[in-house]
């Protein structure tokens, strides 16, 4: 068994007094991701020095990292600008039969139910929402609408106003016996806590880069399982027909396309910046291990659950409750600047589907917990 995580505040650039319990908005870099950025914007400079044959390497490198965390290989893996571009890459390869079904949550992430909306649109399906359960139980109310009519279902594995649980292990077997292809968007997720594709029988998988990957924007994955690896990407360029083979001995357009899930690579996607601010990270995300990040996160994210309970705020049930972000509800409503109240103080969250989402990383301490008790405290008071 891992010793447990202890003070990594040092490796992120956080200010002395500053609350960030933001993960789930936009995270803290590293401050050795930072270097890596600016070691990289700098090779443009000098391109006559860059190893072109390293940036393969590397983004190979990336792929066989990010895959480490879901339990795929590298070979499943293409690299986007963001997750709506994998969702959209997925839905360009489904073909819903009319009059069959689309499952997405009540309030879900807007990227992850614009996508499906085209495709019923186009095909003749619907889209069917999954209700606010009113007991908090997201994962009993979407086993109750999997029937033989759902087609596809696009879900995450918690919510992302609150961090809700949806147990894709219950749901990704029920998805299976009906024939359903299943799409996560595990944006809130992966980095953070322990998922496997093929326990959940994901076909694809969506993660943006720039949250609980601790990486920069305008870098995302999708994992396409084997069976979802012969589609057609959402755009052609010379790196997933021939690659750079294609032009040096000679010029032609080959048909074919590149290995695995390499096909539906965007254009463009060795970046000299982002490529190096991301392996970086999930260097440091592997060597922690994402359980024992969140079993880290877990004692923080309690004791806002605890506090937030003698403020008479409202959480969801502990069972339905997930490590590493927590939605806290007032009974009246929060002030609609909360958030903005909040930053006022030097304590920095997100105000989501009136919620105060609270997500710390291993950048903050039990302190910063009991630092925005008190800051929330006194805003509530002072209503």
């Amino acid at each position: 068994m891992s010793p447990p995580l202890g003070d990594q505040r040092h490796l992120f650039d956080m200010e002395d007094g500053v609350v960030f319990l933001n993960a789930a908005s936009k995270s803290a870099l590293l401050k050795a991701s930072v270097d890596a950025g600016r070691t990289g914007a700098a090779a443009k400079g000098r391109p006559w020095a860059i190893d072109e044959p390293g940036r393969y390497v590397q983004a190979d490198d990336v792929r066989e990292r990010f895959a480490s965390l879901i339990g795929a290989s590298g070979d499943d893996i293409a690299i986007h600008p963001a997750a709506s571009y994998g969702i959209a890459t997925a839905a360009k390869n489904l073909t819903p039969t009319p009059g069959s079904r689309i499952l997405v949550l009540e309030g879900q992430f807007p990227s992850n139910v614009y996508a499906w909306q085209r495709l019923a649109e186009r095909t003749g399906a619907h889209v069917a929402t999954v209700p606010w359960p009113e007991d908090g139980d997201w994962t009993r109310a979407v086993m109750d609408m999997i029937d033989t009519d759902i087609a596809i279902a696009a879900l995450p594995p918690c919510h992302w106003t609150d961090g809700s649980l949806v147990d894709l292990t219950v749901i990704g077997p029920a998805l299976k016996n009906v024939g359903a292809t299943f799409l996560v968007d595990a944006t809130q997720w992966v980095g953070a806590i322990p998922i496997d594709v093929n326990a959940i029988g994901a076909d694809f998988l969506v993660c943006a880069a720039y949250k609980w990957l601790l990486g920069p924007y305008g870098l995302s994955f999708m994992y396409a399982s084997p069976n979802h690896q012969d589609g057609l990407p959402l755009e052609d360029h010379l790196f997933n027909h021939g690659g750079v083979d294609s032009i040096t001995g000679g010029l032609g357009y080959p048909e074919g396309f590149t290995k695995g899930a390499r096909r539906y690579d965007a254009g463009e996607y060795l970046s000299l910046i982002t490529l190096p601010m991301i392996q970086v990270a999930l260097k440091q995300l592997q060597e922690w291990g994402p359980m024992r990040i969140a079993e880290a996160l877990r004692p923080v994210t309690e004791r806002i659950a605890e506090g937030a309970g003698d403020l008479g705020l409202e959480i969801a049930p502990a069972p339905f409750r997930t490590p590493h972000i927590l939605g806290l509800r007032h009974p009246a409503g929060f002030p609609a600047d909360i958030a903005g109240r909040l930053a006022a103080e030097n304590v920095h969250i997100s105000a989501r589907g009136g919620a105060v989402r609270v997500s710390p990383h291993l950048c903050n301490t039990m302190q910063d917990a009991d630092t925005f008790l008190s800051r929330i405290g006194k805003v509530i008071h002072n209503t």
